[in-house]
């Protein structure tokens, strides 16, 4: 059996309250602690600071919970593992209360740009899309266009904002930190009503 303990709304709390609660319930034998961005109101810097110094109070596991009321759930994830937590945690399409939490595609995303090779190796992303896509039916929601990885504009280029289609085909890293054939997906070429030049039908 696995325990964890959680403090609730602990950006809004005393520090040393939380740190104490947190170091006697490790003494006492806790598998993970739980911090929780209850309201969503942390920003990546307050997050950065609370789980490093909690990873100096505790030799167990840290939790975090994240809410998106502010648009900071990802950035704060990823920072909140540079710090030092070891689970995050997530739903399909960020779904949860109010404005939800961590998405798990658009962490995916952030993983993968920092470390795409581990990423690859660890996760089964072609699966992505079709959990994806499984959840928005299941709950009847449309699948965001501008969402990361699995959104229709993913990986669609309009050749007439920034680039031509044979710079997009010749070095597609130019303009894509995310491989979409990692994904199990394809990019798509459009071409804008403003031309970017001769090279948009080169």
């Amino acid at each position: 059996m696995q325990v964890r303990f959680s403090s609730e709304d602990s950006f809004r709390s005393e520090l040393a309250d939380l740190l104490s609660i947190y170091a006697t319930v490790d003494r006492i034998g806790v598998n993970r602690v739980g911090v929780a961005d209850t309201v969503g109101c942390a920003n990546p810097r307050q997050v950065y600071d609370l789980v490093r110094t909690l990873r100096g109070a505790v030799g167990c596991d840290i939790e975090i919970h994240l809410h998106n009321d502010t648009g900071m759930a990802i950035a704060n994830a990823y920072t909140a593992l540079e710090a030092g937590a070891t689970h995050i945690d997530t739903s399909v399409l960020g779904i949860g209360e109010r404005v939800g939490i961590t998405p798990l595609g658009g962490l995916v995303a952030c993983l993968y740009a920092a470390n795409p090779e581990y990423v690859r190796c660890k996760y089964n992303l072609g699966m992505l899309r079709e959990i994806e896509n499984l959840v928005a039916e299941a709950v009847e929601v449309n699948m965001p266009f501008m969402n990361p990885i699995t959104g229709d504009c993913a990986f669609t280029h309009n050749t007439g904002i920034y680039a031509s289609a044979q710079a997009i085909m010749s070095n597609p890293s130019s303009y894509e930190v995310l491989k979409p054939e990692d994904f199990g997906l394809t990019r798509h070429i459009t071409v804008g009503r403003h031309f970017a030049g001769w090279n948009t039908y080169s």
